[in-house]
C-alpha cells in the first residue's frame, strides 16, 4: 500500500520527462520480475503481459512520422519481439537484452526530467494554476490564484 501511495505521489508531482522515466522504470522492474517468474507460469504470464501493456502505451504515444518517432517505434517493436521470444522460449537472456536496451532510454529521460526540474526551480516558477477549496455548511467555495498571485473566487 505504501509503495502505491509513493508511486502516486511521484506521478502527481512529476514533470513530463519524469513521467516518461517512471514508465521506463516500471518496464525495467517488470522485465526483472519476469526473469524471476520464469518457473511460475501464472505470475510469468502476468508480468509479461504487463511489459506488453507498457510497450503498447509507449507505441500509442508516438505521433507523426518523424525520424525520431520511427526510431522509437522500431525500438519498441524490437523490445516487444524480445518479450514475445522470451515468453515462447522461457528464455531469460531475451529479457536481459530488453533491459539492456531500455536502461539507457530510462537514464536519458530521467536526466532530462531532473534538468527540467532544476530549471523550473532556478526560475522560481511555481505551478501555473493553484486551486483550493473550502467547505462550509452546505456549500463549497473554490479559489484560484490569478495572474497577480492573488486568490480569487473560482
Amino acid at each position: 500500500m505504501i509503495e502505491k501511495e509513493y508511486l502516486a505521489s511521484r506521478v502527481a508531482t512529476a514533470n513530463e520527462a519524469q513521467l516518461v522515466a517512471i514508465l521506463y522504470e516500471g518496464l525495467i522492474d517488470t522485465l526483472k520480475e519476469s526473469i524471476d517468474y520464469i518457473g511460475d507460469k501464472q505470475n510469468f504470464n502476468k508480468s509479461i503481459n504487463k511489459c506488453r501493456d507498457i510497450i503498447a502505451e509507449f507505441i500509442a504515444t508516438l505521433k507523426g512520422d518523424s525520424e525520431i518517432a520511427n526510431n522509437y517505434r522500431s525500438l519498441y517493436l524490437y523490445i516487444n519481439k524480445l518479450i514475445t521470444d522470451a515468453d515462447i522460449k522461457k528464455d531469460k537472456t531475451k529479457l536481459e537484452e530488453a533491459i539492456k536496451i531500455v536502461t539507457p532510454l530510462y537514464e536519458g529521460w530521467n536526466e532530462l526530467g531532473e534538468k527540467m526540474y532544476r530549471e523550473n526551480i532556478d526560475k522560481n516558477k511555481g505551478p501555473r494554476v493553484v486551486a483550493g477549496m473550502t467547505y462550509g455548511k452546505g456549500y463549497i467555495n473554490d479559489y484560484v490564484v490569478n495572474s497577480e498571485n492573488r486568490w480569487e473566487k473560482g
